[in-house]
C-alpha cells in the first residue's frame, strides 16, 4: 500500500472535543427562550449557513439572540458559544509527534469563525499545522467534493497520498472516493494506532 504523505485532520470530535449542550445551558441561563427552543436554534440552517460562510459571526449573533431573546451582548455570546472545546490528548500527541518526521499536515473542518478563535487561543497545538481549509472560509461544507479539491490544491497531494482522519462517516466516504486512505474515528488510540501503522512510524 502506498505511504501517505499528508495527513488531514477533522478538528471536531478528532482533535478535540467538544458538546454544544454546555454552550445551550449557558444560553438558557440568559435568554428568555428555554433549552429546547435553543436547542433548536443551534441545529437550524442558520448553524449550516454560519459554518458555510453564508452569514458572518454578527448576523450568526443576531439571528440566536433574537431567536432566543438573548439578553447579553455579543461579546458574552461569544464566549458562551466558543467555550464548548476540550482537547482529544491522545490524538494531538500523534499530530505532535508527526513533525520530526517531517509529515506535512492539514487541518479540514466544518467550522466557524467563533470556534477558531478559541482553539487557537487556547490550544497551542493549532497554530502547528501546514495548512488550513475550513468551511466558513472555502465556503463549502462536508461531505460535498468541491471543498475536498481545496484539500488537494492546497497540500499538493491526492488519491493513496492523503491519509485523512475523520468522525463522520459521510465525510469519509467522500474522501474514499477520491482514493485517499481514510481513518473512520471512533477511538482516538485505534485511530493512532492505525494511523501510525499507514505511515510506517
Amino acid at each position: 500500500m502506498t505511504e501517505p504523505s499528508v495527513v488531514v485532520f477533522d478538528l471536531g470530535k478528532v482533535l478535540v472535543d467538544f458538546d454544544y449542550s454546555i454552550a445551550v445551558r449557558r444560553f438558557a441561563e440568559r435568554s428568555e427562550a428555554g433549552m429546547e427552543q435553543i436547542q433548536r436554534l443551534v441545529n437550524s440552517p442558520i448553524q449550516v449557513d454560519y459554518e458555510s460562510g453564508k452569514i458572518t459571526t454578527d448576523e450568526f449573533f443576531e439571528a440566536i439572540r433574537d431567536g432566543a431573546e438573548f439578553r447579553g451582548g455579543r461579546a458574552e455570546f461569544v464566549s458562551i458559544f466558543a467555550d464548548i472545546f476540550s482537547p482529544m490528548e491522545t490524538m494531538i500527541g500523534f499530530f505532535e509527534q508527526l513533525k520530526p518526521f517531517g509529515i506535512p499536515t492539514c487541518v479540514f473542518s466544518n467550522t466557524n469563525e467563533i470556534a477558531v478563535g478559541h482553539i487557537r487561543e487556547g490550544f497551542p497545538f493549532y497554530s502547528q499545522f501546514d495548512n488550513y481549509v475550513l468551511s466558513y472560509e472555502e465556503g463549502g461544507m462536508k461531505p460535498d467534493e468541491p471543498i475536498y479539491d481545496v484539500v488537494e490544491k492546497r497540500t499538493g497531494e491526492s488519491g493513496a497520498a492523503i491519509l485523512y482522519i475523520d468522525d463522520r462517516p459521510e465525510n469519509i466516504e467522500t474522501g474514499k472516493g477520491r482514493g485517499w486512505q481514510t481513518i473512520l474515528q471512533d477511538d482516538e488510540a485505534a485511530s493512532v494506532a492505525t494511523a501510525e501503522a499507514l505511515l510506517g512510524i
